[in-house]
């Protein structure tokens, strides 16, 4: 077991899906092929791309269309099953889901809007920011801030 940080990955443009559990960002909605999909618990999106993700061992499995090759995709922030990627397809006719994904709908969520601001009193023009980030960022920086000793309001340029 490696131990250390798990960098994330933001996908800066709404509207995205993020993990139910983490709320880590997935998959932009954009790349979504198809919305017809079955998964295990329910409906499930045949998607291009995505991100925070970790794989799992390849099996072979039969499924609604067929003998497929497949892993488990989990959420790379908190280890949540997320759905699966289709490696090989023995059928030429499913051969268009390889190198794809399910995402399982009961595990995802939408995020419609990301942007948030957040005044950084600290800079000498009261700049503003804005961040595309899930909205426990604020708690993560302020505890950071914290302890490195930097309090709300108290200016960077006087240390």
């Amino acid at each position: 077991q490696t131990m250390g940080f798990v960098f994330q990955q933001f996908i800066d443009a709404a509207p995205i899906y993020a993990c139910v559990e983490c709320r880590a960002h997935i998959a932009r909605r954009d790349s979504i092929i198809s919305r017809t999909f079955q998964g295990r618990h329910g409906r499930a999106y045949l998607t291009e791309a995505v991100v925070n993700e970790r794989l799992g061992k390849d099996e072979d499995r039969l499924l609604m269309t067929g003998l497929h090759t497949v892993c488990d995709l989990y959420c790379r922030c908190c280890d949540t099953v997320l759905g699966w990627k289709y490696v090989r397809a023995y059928d030429k006719s499913q051969r268009y889901k390889e190198g794809r994904y399910v995402l399982e709908q009961s595990q995802i969520f939408a995020i419609e809007q990301l942007q948030s601001h957040i005044s950084i009193s600290s800079l000498p023009t009261r700049t503003s920011l804005l961040v595309a980030s899930p909205p426990s960022l604020d708690r993560v920086l302020s505890r950071f801030m914290r302890d490195i000793g930097i309090h709300p309001g108290e200016s960077m340029l006087s240390r």
